[in-house]
């Protein structure tokens, strides 16, 4: 007689702990879903609609790639963003490795707090002083550039659209030149000093440590560095308002950056289809930048 066994399942018990950590995470996705995830569709879904509200498709899309004065935004964009990145980034790095030296001790705090202060402050502050210094009329600049016998007549930073970018790079240099020194004195501080001490063994002087050693290990806080002024750059706001005002476009749009032209067509122009449609297309140009940038910038280490 041939009997069968029926084996039931267990049922498995309910433990507490394994749903534990889920809940401890679950505020982060439930805040992105409403924050995050929910805008980016309902963006998706005003790019690909009328003014009216009736689905119009890719139109929107086509009337922004044919736009000259969006082209003129990210044109204007990427020369502020060569501007940050061969100009405020080498100077950057010579003061961390001043800061980095000996000589510095126990000054070194001090420094790093001086260097620390201008990325905290204001960005509306930051516009109206530069504001003044830039001034074509007596302005600080101006004044010491003709006592330097530089110039014999007043630049006109802000009006003057051959020196738009200009003036907002030194506006940059300012601002961010004391985080990213910081940014570049951290990566120093990371290098293990048994490199150097071997280094200088073999004899390497200081300038071949510097392109041997110091500057490959410093690959991965200089690729955080470019990333964060590109996307910066691209973001570019309220130091162009605060400078030219309202319009925020300056003479001939020579300050016209994206952030800016889709605020005015947003809420300027009111037409939040299309400004939708702006912000999609800028984050696939910004997309593709940042990819080219990383692996240019690529580091093994």
């Amino acid at each position: 007689m041939n009997t069968t066994l029926q084996v039931t399942p267990a049922r498995r018990k309910f433990h507490f702990k394994r749903v534990l950590p889920y809940l401890f995470i679950s505020p982060f996705f439930i805040m992105y879903s409403i924050f995050g995830f929910f805008p980016l569709l309902s963006g998706i879904k005003l790019a690909l609609e009328s003014n009216k509200g009736a689905f119009v498709g890719i139109e929107n899309f086509q009337k922004v790639f044919g736009d000259s004065r969006y082209w003129l935004a990210i044109r204007n964009a990427i020369m502020y963003t060569c501007g940050s990145v061969f100009i405020i980034l080498p100077i950057a790095l010579i003061a961390a490795l001043l800061l980095y030296s000996p000589r510095i001790g126990k000054m070194r705090g001090w420094v790093s707090t001086v260097y620390f202060l201008p990325s905290v402050t204001s960005v509306i502050v930051i516009g109206i002083v530069f504001k003044f210094l830039l001034k074509a009329n007596d302005g600080p600049i101006n004044t010491l550039l003709k006592l330097l016998r530089l110039t014999d007549d007043n630049l006109r930073f802000l009006s003057d659209p051959n020196l738009a970018i200009t003036s907002l790079v030194i506006v940059g240099s300012w601002r961010y030149f004391g985080i990213n020194s910081l940014y570049f004195l951290s990566g120093l501080q990371g290098i293990p000093h048994e490199l150097r001490e071997a280094a200088r063994i073999d004899g390497a002087n200081p300038i071949q440590e510097f392109f041997r050693i110091q500057l490959p290990l410093l690959k991965p806080i200089m690729t955080y560095i470019v990333f964060t002024a590109i996307v910066g750059s691209f973001g570019m706001f309220g130091e162009v308002y605060t400078l030219v005002g309202v319009g925020g476009t300056g003479a001939r749009n020579s300050m016209l950056f994206p952030m800016v032209y889709l605020y005015n067509t947003l809420f300027r122009d009111n037409m939040m289809n299309r400004a939708s449609a702006m912000g999609y297309v800028l984050a696939v140009i910004l997309l593709i930048i940042t990819t080219i940038q990383r692996r240019l910038l690529r580091s093994d280490y």
